[in-house]
């Protein structure tokens, strides 16, 4: 077998799950952070990438061009996972919502009682009073943040968070959900749909939460006991990006790379063949032999269906009692698992062919055992919304890259979201199992341009780790560094407000991540110009509390 580069290849040291990075190595060979919404790779892989010619086909591609590009294909996969799903659109929009929803209420108190840091320790020293009071003000600040906090927590990594769930601010399993996905929905129609014609109202859904907590339905209430799954939506991704990076080093190499191959690589230890153990265990499959096999393939399709659940997104909710499970990635990957083995057992051996047809079929038969919306019905609506009325100024600034500046960042993920399923719809298949699609027999032009389309916004660059815009076929240079310059002007604003509202002490600016060539000085500079333009008030004037 031709030499492994270890340099090149995604090593299997899993991360600190809190650290919102999706990396394919430890090493810095690859890394998706989620909070950043950036894609970077080593300087090998950039180094290697950079000789490949235009496109994904493996023709003039030598062994480590493949491998260099597999890791590539992993950080894209977490891209999509944020992007390209039902859940990680709501995940993603956690980190601009925790901003959003207390842009409002921050001011007020700042108005009230001055510009102090932290909220957290100004609750401690406010008189108690209700809502409108500084106190009640302080203290809905606290709880829009934390129920944010706790649902990427819930969702994510549920094993970490039972010291959270202690906390006296945690209110219940599904009011964590349920504020998510009300404050995330409508900080999507704040850029679309006002007045929420096409998207599902939130508001409707409080008089049935309200019954469940009366009724003290478990996981509705205060107090309730919480279920939390063995698996999350961390070792979904990871999952789902180790296999498909597999595939695609198999069908790149002609068939050469097998399993035996990355067992010997160890590149399913730690967090990277969690799901896929767990997987075999609940299904009662056995190891593969092959990577090209209908397992591996199934389970990449499972990972699809756990984290797009359509509940509430885009469709309208119905089963409030069990919207906490339909909308967790862990617990509905872990069910379907189980039930599949009792109620469809003949998609374990379906998919063969990577087709569209197979695609449905099997997707259509495992949701069907946990009462669920099939991905591909879920892409169309999805696709019918995006040529709404309501829809098409969002969609022509996508298609001219000239967004609006409000909600600047909701609205040009939503915008890619929509586009990817649009996409999705019409070829569900090259995004489920891209590897077979993107090398071998299969490659075709349309899946150059799928994937291009379709890459992460931003990355880093071979000789600099700060943060550019990934030129775009089509696009006008000067239109994506504008969207980039401004996209990332509001991120510094999330960043700051998140220490404003959680973290004693001066703010820091830990920001050389997006720059590596302007000074620190610089960078202050402009982070407290930006902070200014939207709260009136510096970082460096906020009175700070005593621990």
């Amino acid at each position: 077998m031709t030499r492994y580069s270890p340099q090149l290849l995604s090593d299997h040291t899993p991360l600190i799950p809190d650290s919102a990075e999706l990396r394919a190595t430890t090493k810095g060979h690859g890394l998706y952070n989620s909070f950043q919404f950036v894609l970077r790779l080593s300087p090998e892989v950039h180094r290697k990438l950079s000789g490949v010619p235009e496109g994904i086909s493996t023709s003039g591609m030598d062994f480590e061009a493949i491998q260099a590009f597999s890791t590539y294909l992993h950080e894209t996969i977490h891209w999509w996972q944020h992007v390209g799903s039902t859940f990680g659109l709501i995940l993603s929009m956690t980190y601009p919502t925790q901003a959003h929803s207390n842009y409002d209420l921050l001011r007020r108190l700042t108005d009230q009682v001055g510009f102090k840091k932290s909220i957290r320790q100004l609750a401690e020293t406010l008189p108690s009073g209700g809502f409108g009071t500084p106190a009640g003000i302080a203290n809905t600040i606290i709880n829009n943040h934390f129920d944010m906090e706790v649902f990427r927590g819930l969702t994510v990594t549920p094993l970490t968070v039972e010291k959270a769930l202690r906390h006296p601010q945690f209110e219940s399993h599904a009011h964590s959900f349920h504020i998510t996905w009300a404050s995330g929905l409508s900080l999507l129609s704040s850029v679309s749909d006002r007045a929420f014609s096409v998207i599902p109202h939130p508001k409707e859904w409080e008089p049935e939460f309200e019954k469940l907590r009366e009724a003290k339905v478990e996981g509705y209430y205060y107090g309730s006991p919480v279920t939390l799954c063995p698996l999350g939506a961390y070792e979904l991704f990871e999952g789902q990006a180790r296999m498909a990076q597999l595939q695609y080093l198999h069908f790149g190499t002609g068939g050469r790379f097998e399993m035996k191959d990355a067992v010997a690589l160890e590149m399913f230890e730690g967090v990277y063949g969690e799901a896929f153990s767990a997987f075999l265990t609940m299904t009662g499959l056995s190891w593969p032999n092959s990577i090209d096999h209908p397992t591996v393939a199934l389970f990449l399709l499972a990972c699809d269906v756990a984290i797009n659940p359509g509940s509430g997104f885009p469709f309208p909710l119905v089963n409030f009692q069990t919207f906490v499970w339909d909308a967790d990635p862990g617990t509905r990957f872990m069910l379907m698992c189980k039930q599949a083995r009792s109620e469809c057992p003949e998609v374990f051996s379906l998919i063969i062919g990577y087709t569209r047809a197979e695609y449905e079929e099997a997707s259509t038969k495992l949701c069907s055992t946990i009462r669920e919306i099939p991905p591909l019905a879920i892409a169309a609506e999805f696709d019918r919304w995006s040529a709404t009325p309501e829809f098409a100024p969002l969609m022509e600034q996508y298609r001219a890259y000239a967004f609006d500046s409000s909600n600047l960042v909701p609205r040009m993920l939503f915008s890619h979201f929509l586009a990817f399923m649009r996409d999705k719809y019409r070829r569900p298949e090259f995004f489920c199992w891209p590897g077979p699609w993107m090398a071998g027999k299969r490659v075709s032009t349309e899946a150059v341009d799928l994937f291009e389309r379709h890459g992460a916004l931003f990355v880093d660059k071979e000789h600099d780790d700060g943060v550019f815009p990934r030129l775009i076929k089509g696009r006008d240079e000067r239109d994506l560094h504008k969207a980039f310059e401004e996209f990332y002007a509001h991120n510094t604003v999330f960043n700051l407000t998140r220490q404003w509202i959680t973290t004693p002490g001066p703010f820091t600016y830990n920001f050389r991540w997006l720059s590596q060539t302007e000074s620190p000085r610089v960078i202050q500079d402009y982070c407290d110009r930006v902070f200014a333009s939207v709260y009136d008030v510096r970082p460096g004037d906020a009175e700070l509390l005593n621990s």
